[in-house]
């Protein structure tokens, strides 16, 4: 149950950008910097934690229980649903739904 609200709170902030895909999911391409890939991981995962502070300053978590919990309870939940990963030589964020 958990997963399944995580990938909703995501998915929604997601929803207007998600069209590629990848064989593990969905390439989150919400921003032009994100549809565009970065040229390393740390490139990825700081924007990966953008896109997360961003969720929780604007309320929009998912729910509960994802609403009470702290920011690294919340940062911890999300990692099992999204992640970067190297795709053609560059680092996109890919979202699953069934988890990685």
């Amino acid at each position: 149950m958990n997963k399944f609200i995580m990938c909703a709170a995501v998915a929604a902030l997601a929803t207007p950008a998600m069209a590629q895909t990848s064989p593990n999911g969905t390439i989150l391409t919400n921003t032009d910097e994100m549809a565009a890939g970065f040229d390393n991981y740390g490139q990825c995962q700081a924007a990966f934690r953008q896109l997360r502070n961003e969720q929780r300053k604007s309320g929009s978590r998912g729910g509960e229980p994802y609403n009470s919990m702290s920011n690294s309870d919340y940062n911890n939940a999300s990692r099992t649903t999204t992640r970067c990963e190297e795709i053609d030589d560059r680092y996109y964020v890919v979202f699953n739904a069934n988890g990685f």
